[in-house]
């Protein structure tokens, strides 16, 4: 796990620099916020301890949140899905597989890895969304929200994932 943390830092480095430069400032409607910085703590070692995902999401949401001013919100979202990620990963995956030391779109297969960030953001941006808005007064216009930013995010985590990461043999099953 040591090695890894160059990769790591790098990966946290470019998702956030893609989050604060470049997706937070595309206008795509009030319907589509899409977020693609949670991506760093679903690629972090298999064997990451829950409490060392979940203080390495509290920062890295703190850190998205001084440089986007949501006080606080990215940081619990973070927070919550690094306590949710190894619950997630124990479910998704069917006993005995053998995966490498950390999530790989092309080790796991592509069908795998849609699943693990659908299911991670759209309670990432559900937990976010209900947190910004503080209500459930247009609790339709919320979902929508969060559905659609869900397809978004994931479509530009793929993007992101197949761009940046290393070939290796793909599964796409």
């Amino acid at each position: 796990m040591i090695n890894q943390i160059p990769v790591n830092l790098l990966r946290f480095i470019l998702l956030l620099l893609a989050q604060v430069l470049v997706l937070s400032n595309m206008n795509f409607s009030s319907f589509v916020n899409p977020y693609v910085f949670p991506l760093f703590i679903l690629l972090l070692p298999f064997e990451t301890p829950r409490w060392l995902l979940m203080i390495i999401g509290l920062f890295a949401g703190l850190t998205l949140d001084i440089f986007l001013g949501s006080t606080g919100m990215h940081a619990a979202a973070c927070l919550a899905v690094g306590y949710l990620r190894p619950f997630l990963i124990s479910v998704i995956t069917p006993k005995g597989t053998e995966f490498e030391i950390s999530p790989n779109i092309h080790s796991q297969g592509v069908a795998w890895f849609v699943f693990y960030t659908g299911i991670t953001m759209l309670f990432y941006l559900t937990f976010y969304f209900l947190l910004e808005a503080a209500t459930f007064f247009n609790f339709f216009l919320l979902l929508v929200k969060i559905v659609f930013s869900t397809l978004m995010s994931v479509a530009f985590m793929l993007i992101f994932l197949f761009l940046f990461s290393a070939r290796k043999k793909r599964r796409f099953v």
